[in-house]
């Protein structure tokens, strides 16, 4: 019993009397009505869906179409908006940092000036300092000789001259006599006056050593306030710096950034060529191609990067980058007449010096400029000051050979 036997078929179920209506039929149990309403509301759902998806399979409307377009316009005009307010946001950041960039050049030679002053200063110091201490031995001496004069002139004094003369007899010894007083009074005069002199020197060498005392305490202190705000500017041109860091988001705009200011660059040196064209060059000068292959290096460092090396994706150098610390001497390789000295964009503090004939020398990123428009500047002349301005976080030289607008590479020209 309870067993079932393999192969068996199972007998159906009997139903029972709750199973039958009133008339004898069977009833539908709620599990039999249940596929019937599902249907239903399958059938429901479906006419909702099309009744809900019926306006997008309709042919949009003008009214729609136009919809579309404002809204369109507007996230465009949005858009725009933003962009420029970026490129407003990101000249008004370089701005701010050439503004820094300035003034920390205009300190850089205010400290550079202080402190050859300082040396001077000092140096006068020393000098003084040994000259006073020969004074000070030479007016000892003399008052050392003007007392023994003193102890003569006592010891002789004491027989007056009148009583001398009176006693002899002799002429000669009289002349004599009256020798050795001259002598004694002339000697006691001159020592006198060689010590007030000796006294009258030292007491001037002490007046300057004061004057000098004065001034290297002015200039410290002029020292100590400059070195103060190159410290607020620098602190200044970082925030600058990442602020137009923030502002230039991936490497596209970086490069973007890099190609503008190459062509600023080259706007600025066809307008120079064209000012310069009305000047007549140096005939007394040796014209620049002549000194192919024997131009110094403008400062001595190695170079970092040489000429056509990859810069950033497709930006390449256009010069050399030379290695070198901040404040390191930067001095012309030729000849010519400084033709531009400002702060250029993604170069920095930049000098040029057109040397004629189409070639000009640039020299950027410089701390400081020392050489202004206009002057004339020999081979060794110290010109600038290296540093990292333009935006540069490494120090260094940005050095350029151009002819007629043209970079070349200065690896054919500098003797290293």
């Amino acid at each position: 019993m309870g067993r079932t036997v393999v192969g068996a078929v199972p007998r159906p179920k009997m139903r029972s009397a709750d199973d039958l209506d009133g008339s004898g039929r069977h009833r539908l149990r709620h599990r039999s009505a249940a596929p019937g309403a599902f249907s239903a509301a399958v059938l429901l759902f479906g006419i909702l869906l099309l009744v809900a998806s019926e306006p997008y399979a309709q042919t949009p409307t003008s009214e729609d179409v136009q919809a579309e377009l404002d809204a369109l316009k507007q996230n465009i005009e949005s858009i725009s908006l933003r962009l420029e307010s970026e490129r407003a946001r990101r000249k008004s950041e370089q701005a701010a940092l050439a503004r820094t960039e300035q003034e920390l050049a205009t300190i850089a030679l205010e400290l550079r000036s202080t402190r050859a002053e300082l040396q001077q200063a000092r140096a006068r110091e020393r000098e003084l300092q040994d000259r006073a201490e020969e004074l000070e031995t030479a007016v000892e001496a003399r008052r050392q000789a003007l007392a023994e004069q003193l102890q003569i002139a006592y010891r002789v004094g004491r027989r007056s001259r009148l009583k001398a003369l009176l006693n002899q007899q002799d002429p000669a010894e009289i002349s004599r006599v009256l020798a050795l007083h001259g002598y004694l009074g002339r000697a006691r005069l001159d020592a006198i006056a060689a010590l007030g002199e000796e006294l009258q020197r030292l007491e001037a060498v002490r007046a300057e050593q004061q004057q000098v005392a004065s001034r290297l305490q002015s200039l410290a202190q002029r020292q100590a306030a400059a070195k103060a705000g190159q410290d607020e500017a620098l602190a200044r041109r970082q925030a600058a710096l990442e602020a137009l860091d923030d502002s230039i988001r991936d490497q596209a705009e970086r490069l973007a950034e890099m190609q503008e200011a190459a062509a600023e660059l080259e706007t600025l040196l066809g307008e120079l060529a064209s000012a310069l064209a009305d000047i007549p060059p140096e005939t007394a000068i040796a014209p620049f191609a002549e000194l192919r292959g024997r131009l110094p290096m403008p400062v001595k460092a190695p170079v970092r990067a040489a000429f056509s090396d990859i810069r950033s994706g497709n930006v390449t150098w256009q010069g050399w980058l030379i290695e070198t610390e901040v404040g390191a001497p930067v001095q012309a390789v030729a000849y010519g007449r400084v033709a531009y000295a400002d702060w250029l964009r993604g170069y920095g503090m930049m000098l040029i010096v057109d040397h004629g004939d189409g070639f000009m020398t640039l020299y950027g990123q410089n701390q400081s400029l020392i050489a202004e428009v206009g002057d004339w500047v020999a081979p060794g002349d110290v010109v600038a000051l290296a540093g990292n301005t333009g935006g540069n976080s490494a120090p260094g030289l940005y050095f350029q050979i151009r002819h007629e607008g043209q970079p070349v590479d200065p690896a054919g020209w500098v003797d290293r």
